[in-house]
């Protein structure tokens, strides 16, 4: 019964330990993630301005600058 005990024990120290890593990886790839975005919508810009309207122009700055709030935020929560 305590072999039982301790390997179940052991086996939830691991999966914490591995949820563990798995969060510190996370915390840098959802605001890399945000920036990649970011400078996505920052070169549909750039190509709107000389193809499009100033309507498509203006979506793509707005969904910038969302991404980059977002990546702000996520910088700052972590």
């Amino acid at each position: 019964v305590q072999r039982v005990h301790w390997l179940r024990a052991k086996a939830q120290l691991e999966r914490w330990m591995e949820e563990e890593c798995t969060i510190k990886n996370e915390a840098h790839w959802v605001p890399a993630y945000f920036r990649n975005r970011a400078d996505f919508w920052m070169e549909r810009m750039d190509r709107t301005v000389q193809l499009t309207s100033p309507g498509h122009y203006s979506y793509a700055a707005k969904q910038r600058h969302m991404w980059i709030q977002l990546a702000q935020s996520a910088d700052e929560a972590l």
